[in-house]
């Protein structure tokens, strides 16, 4: 199944609960949070790929990155990350990659990284996710 170039929005407010239900369905535990930027790529009003910039203090982390399952393997997730490259350089951008997804971070400009250089907060969180045995991986967006 081929899909058409389809543009990536942020969220507004009155979308949420669209978000969280596409969230619920396809990644319960990639509970979106309305503080947030969400970003989408919907195709006649349905989300097809979601993606959240969780705020924490001089950074961000990547998360909840979701294709519908049907859509997957199009190159959706790819033009997501692409399309947000303005926010995602704002400030410095992390991820905690499920390992297995590391070869597609690194093709849209996240390198892996050490866990100690993660700001406090996140390299806490990180530890904490990948002692309840969460296969994670650490990387930075770096794409200039």
């Amino acid at each position: 199944m081929k899909t058409p170039d389809l543009i990536a929005e942020q969220v507004p407010s009155l979308w949420f609960p669209l978000v969280k239900k596409f969230y619920q369905e396809h990644y319960p535990s990639g509970k979106p949070n309305k503080a947030d930027p969400i970003w989408v790529i919907r195709d006649k009003g349905k989300i097809l790929c979601a993606v959240r910039l969780k705020q924490i203090i001089d950074s961000q982390l990547l998360t909840g990155m979701v294709t519908e399952p049907a859509h997957r393997n199009l190159g959706l997730g790819s033009q997501l990350i692409s399309s947000i490259h303005y926010p995602l350089s704002e400030k410095p951008t992390y991820c905690f990659a499920f390992t297995h997804l590391v070869p597609f971070y690194n093709a849209n400009h996240f390198t892996t990284i050490s866990a100690e250089i993660l700001p406090k907060e996140l390299e806490s969180r990180f530890r904490a996710y990948t002692a309840q045995g969460r296969d994670l991986t650490p990387m930075r967006y770096n794409r200039c």
